[in-house]
């Protein structure tokens, strides 16, 4: 297994587009990066696709090491941006016995601040939620996910649903909305839920 394909399912969830990005420099070096803060929304309801949201904020002490990063990340069409999510999924699917679909991919990056990168994804996936008798369940393996200090992992239900079991206990949980937050290694977390 590469390098790439190593980092693609130890940080499932975070974005192509970085992952991408941190290819360029992980074969000889430590990336030029610092990561300032990560977000993740999952979108739950009563059908099997999700809708999830990312964003990370990266820092380059360098200048000319960010505008490397944007080039990059411009080079890629959409449709190469896709290709490489539901490659992702496809390996992820191999590894983990759950099969996967890519249905919906976007996503872009801006200059914010003094050195300093915004990726933003958007994306459906099926797969994650599994439908069995009435109760929803999600789950994507055994995949092991890294936080950093400023990460954090959402996800959002719609309102009157019930949690009945929820692995690892999140950070907080509020009205439909389970939070888990950095730093901390946790496996992606597994929730089942109903109506």
């Amino acid at each position: 297994m590469s390098r790439y394909n190593k980092f693609l399912w130890i940080m499932v969830g975070v974005l192509v587009v970085v992952m991408v990005v941190q290819f360029i420099y992980t074969t000889n070096r430590k990336p030029p990066y610092e990561q300032l803060s990560y977000y993740a929304n999952y979108t739950f309801g009563y059908a099997t696709p999700v809708s999830i949201y990312d964003d990370v904020q990266l820092y380059y002490a360098n200048p000319s090491d960010l505008q490397k990063a944007l080039q990059e990340f411009n080079k890629l069409t959409p449709q190469d941006k896709f290709n490489s999510y539901t490659s992702m999924f496809d390996n992820l699917s191999k590894s983990t016995k759950i099969q996967f679909k890519a249905i919906s991919y976007q996503s872009s990056a801006t200059i914010i601040g003094d050195n300093t990168l915004q990726f933003n994804e958007s994306s459906v996936v099926d797969g994650i939620v599994t439908l069995n008798g009435g109760e929803y369940r999600i789950s994507m393996g055994n995949i092991g996910i890294k936080l950093d200090k400023g990460s954090e992992i959402v996800f959002t239900f719609p309102q009157g649903t019930r949690i009945i079991s929820v692995k690892p206990t999140p950070t907080t949980v509020s009205d439909g909305i389970l939070t888990w937050k950095g730093p901390v290694n946790l496996t992606f977390p597994e929730v089942v839920y109903t109506k």
